[in-house]
């Protein structure tokens, strides 16, 4: 790649794909994910794909897959048709100074970039991320069903198939009395097997969360991720303070001087990495450099991705020297179909990192046409 690429066509698809049930937020129920495919193809042909997602849309992460759409399509997009550039750092940072914001939309392109650039050299997108510390990853497993025995059958199901010892539970839409009978019920049938991470998605005040975070540690929970609204980081600081369960920051984390800011704050013990939030692979690296150079732990979050989000954020995950706490890439398990030829799967509670050039993995051309709900820009 000493000459850099060159990129000739941007072409980008909204795709709706339904999840094999409902996905239970504090914000509210999800029943189908909305993703923007995108593909950058070069000079020779050779095509790059990427994806983002927006879990929740605007009422969460406050971008829409239609506005990621337009900021590929009418604003980035045409900037990049018939540039040269000289590596992967150049191309994300020729984005940064394009638009403000939009982290899905500069993510997905980058993540094509990635895969484009492996596809040239004929190397894992992991050899551009200085190579892999590890090749399996260890994934949680979501337990959303919403009632004490249906999360525990859930579970159990999820220990007996795939081999699952790490569950998280979505917390603090509801009564926190009932929610904590429930996560007691939970920690207490899975004592000894499976830990808990319980996420709360910003659903609590930081009054709520001081009377109910002893409980929930009696209870056996070993993490919280987001319990406050993500500007109260003097709040986040008197929680960690008062609890050893780790506390994770998510919401509040939405570039590198926010990852700066919880550290110096003393705001959280651990941080939790989304390339799709934090503007791409390089972004969602360059925040666990600066976590972990505070001794923070690192734990591997998801936007609820396909396949090809998912081994984008493996690849990221398998190459960092620290990840303490795992990661959650359960995105695939939760599609009623994928967008890749063969989908990733956890065995054993664990994902094995692709190995194939780029990204590694390859579309379902003929599955995308039938999940598409407009036509190719």
């Amino acid at each position: 790649m000493s000459q850099g690429f060159v990129i000739g066509r941007v072409l980008a698809q909204r795709l709706d794909i339904p999840f094999s049930q409902p996905i239970r937020m504090s914000f509210g129920t999800l029943d189908r994910l909305n993703l923007l495919l995108v593909r950058l193809i070069d000079e020779n042909g050779i095509e790059g794909v990427g994806e983002a997602t927006v879990m929740g849309g605007p009422y969460w992460g406050g971008e829409s897959i239609e506005a990621v759409e337009a900021a590929v399509v009418k604003y980035l997009g045409p900037q990049l048709i018939g540039q040269r550039f000289r590596g992967l750092e150049e191309f994300s940072y020729r984005l940064s100074k394009t638009v403000k914001g939009n982290a899905a939309a500069r993510s997905a392109l980058e993540m094509a970039a990635f895969d484009l650039v492996g596809k040239q050299l004929g190397v894992s997108a992991s050899a551009l991320l200085g190579g892999r510390c590890r090749d399996r990853l260890q994934v949680a497993w979501t337990l959303s069903t919403g009632s004490e025995g249906g999360d525990i059958a859930e579970g159990e199901r999820a220990i007996q198939a795939r081999g699952h010892t790490r569950f998280k539970l979505k917390f603090g839409s509801g009564d926190p009395d009932a929610e904590l009978l429930r996560v007691a019920g939970i920690a207490e049938a899975f004592r000894g097997r499976a830990s808990i991470i319980l996420d709360i998605n910003q659903g609590w005040d930081l009054g709520t969360a001081l009377r109910y975070f002893p409980v929930l540690e009696e209870a056996g929970v070993e993490c919280i991720e987001q319990p406050l609204a993500a500007l109260d980081l003097h709040g986040a600081a008197r929680l960690k303070a008062s609890t050893s369960m780790e506390i994770i920051a998510d919401e509040v984390l939405t570039d590198l001087r926010s990852a700066f800011e919880v550290a110096t704050a003393n705001a959280a013990s651990a941080v939790s990495l989304k390339p799709n939030r934090d503007g791409g692979m390089l972004a969602a690296k360059r925040v666990a450099t600066v976590a972990s150079a505070s001794g923070l732990k690192i734990y591997g979050g998801t936007a609820l991705e396909s396949s090809l989000g998912t081994a984008a954020s493996a690849l990221i995950y398998a190459s960092l020297p620290s990840l303490q706490l795992g990661t959650e890439l359960f995105g695939p398990l939760r599609l009623q179909a994928d967008i890749v030829k063969a989908p990733l799967l956890p065995i054993d509670g664990h994902l094995d990192v692709p190995t194939g050039e780029g990204l590694g993995v390859v579309l379902d051309e003929d599955l995308i046409r039938s999940l598409s709900v407009d036509v190719l820009h």
